[in-house]
């Protein structure tokens, strides 16, 4: 390509200096153009297919968002348990993952708490940030199994911490063990068909980032 004086597409001139360019796209970029639009790879330059290849892009990061968007509707299937070995599972221990969540109580939760507090009753406002940051640490080692290549969590252990010398900064942290399970049916025929769809949705996620490396990092 490099050989080129004109783009094999639209004859447009090839250019490249300190006031113009005009180049043929990179091989990945006219993959994309193609894969997105459902057609044959064409080779051509940034003048005739530039604004093909803005329109592919932007059809890939819709395409990449939905199935990311997919797999986190999916995600609570992965079972966490603090069980370190669970009845009858047959697994493959596959290493350690951890999430960590850190949110501010602010002003107003140390009023809301010192006012239940003083009427004997739980702070709500609390309970609600510690519940949020627990959610968020089950979906970072949910994600981190699926990335490791497994399908559960075992042996869960939830930590909590206050951060900052008493500047209201509620800390919670997980971790467990990331197991592969070879006989998956014991989790029941729902939660199968849920890890199913995340491990194709996963594997759809990996070959785009292996064919469109930079495309990806855009």
């Amino acid at each position: 390509m490099n050989e080129l004086t004109s783009c094999p597409n639209c004859t447009a001139k090839l250019k490249s200096n300190a006031f113009s360019q005009n180049n043929i796209l990179t091989d990945e970029k006219l993959e994309l153009i193609a894969e997105m639009n459902n057609t044959v790879k064409k080779i051509g330059c940034g003048k005739c297919l530039g604004e093909e290849y803005i329109n592919a892009l932007v059809k890939f990061r819709l395409r990449r968002t939905e199935v990311q968007s997919n797999i986190l509707i999916e995600i609570n299937n992965i079972p966490i348990i603090t069980a370190h070995s669970p009845y009858k599972w047959d697994y493959q221990v596959l290493g350690f993952t951890t999430g960590q969540s850190t949110t501010g109580t602010g002003l107003f939760s140390e009023i809301e708490s010192s006012w239940t507090d003083f009427f004997g009753m739980q702070s709500e406002s609390y309970n609600r940030k510690i519940a949020n940051g627990e959610q968020l640490c089950a979906i970072q080692i949910r994600s981190k199994a699926i990335q490791m290549g497994g399908n559960a969590v075992i042996a869960l252990d939830i930590d909590y911490s206050e951060l900052g010398g008493g500047k209201g900064m509620i800390m919670v942290c997980m971790s467990g063990t990331v197991v592969k399970l070879n006989n998956i049916d014991i989790l029941g025929a729902d939660k199968v068909e849920s890890i199913r769809k995340i491990c194709e949705l996963k594997e759809q996620l990996l070959a785009w980032e292996k064919k469109y490396p930079v495309v990806v990092k855009e």
